[in-house]
């Protein structure tokens, strides 16, 4: 397996992983709607930076380190954080025929080395309550859950942060 950054050529193979994800949902509250506004900036560095691991050529996982406090300033508002040096991890996602394979947790402790890169001091990740693979693989990533909230968008979203 290959772990990088996704780019623009990968954007058939992002958008295919994506409807798959979301056809295999049992509870659809595990995912956020996508709006245009930020698939439009999936592969704008300066917004959003998506990374995978490949198999064979293909996409089998993919995270991503969002930018812009379009993607995380209600989150960070909520806690009372700064925005500067913060940096939201989401987007996670794994084919459903390669889930419980830690790749997940593979992906946060790259993604750590990203951040780094950039100069980011807090990451920032929301999840669903009841997302119990996805809330484990945070915490045993580092990640600390602070709380608890509904969205404005009505979702409830469990937030989890770690200093880097």
């Amino acid at each position: 397996m290959i772990f990088r950054k996704l780019t623009k050529d990968d954007a058939n193979q992002l958008f295919s992983l994506i409807d798959k994800i979301e056809n295999a949902l049992v509870d659809k509250n595990f995912w956020l709607p996508l709006n245009d506004t930020a698939k439009d900036h999936f592969f704008d560095p300066g917004w959003t930076e998506f990374f995978g691991f490949f198999e064979n050529g293909a996409l089998i996982s993919a995270v991503a380190l969002f930018y812009n406090e379009h993607e995380f300033g209600e989150s960070a508002d909520y806690l009372k954080i700064s925005k500067k040096g913060l940096a939201e991890v989401g987007r996670a996602m794994v084919r459903p025929d390669k889930r419980g394979q830690g790749l997940l947790l593979q992906m946060l402790e790259l993604l750590k080395e990203e951040a780094r890169k950039r100069n980011i001091k807090t990451l920032l990740a929301t999840v669903y309550p009841q997302n119990l693979p996805s809330k484990k693989s945070f915490l045993s990533a580092g990640f600390t859950l602070e709380d608890t909230y509904t969205k404005s968008c009505g979702f409830e979203r469990s937030i989890f942060l770690y200093s880097l």
